[in-house]
């Protein structure tokens, strides 16, 4: 069951809108705009899903994806992003990511979909 979810995102507008999307839906939600704040200030253990976008400033999000599920192999990771092309998605499946989807105007109701199927 998913309670809690963390939003990895460097662009804080999509950060605050999944936040407010997901916390009205009544899920625990918490948001990391930097690759630096996730390695400082974060406990990937406390959280249920992980909300991950590919591109952030300073860092790949596919070495964050691997570095996370190497440390936790059964962590349920959803790849968000507005890059994503064939290639970056079957290397995010093949890396261990829950589903990968596309940041666009039907992104909540992918999300939405994809919490109750998980």
């Amino acid at each position: 069951m998913i309670n809690k979810i963390l939003v990895i995102d460097d662009n804080i507008i999509y950060c605050n809108a999944i936040k407010n999307h997901l916390s009205q839906k009544e899920y625990e939600v918490e948001t990391c705009i930097s690759h630096c704040e996730f390695q400082d200030n974060i406990d990937i253990r406390e959280f249920d899903l992980i909300l991950l976008d590919l591109k952030l400033k300073d860092a790949e999000g596919i070495d964050i994806l691997q570095h996370i599920l190497k440390l936790n192999p059964d962590k349920k990771i959803i790849v968000i992003s507005s890059y994503l092309d064939d290639k970056i998605m079957l290397t995010a499946n093949e890396l261990g990511a829950y589903k990968c989807i596309h940041k666009n105007s039907n992104l909540f109701d992918k999300l939405d979909l994809l919490l109750k199927e998980i």
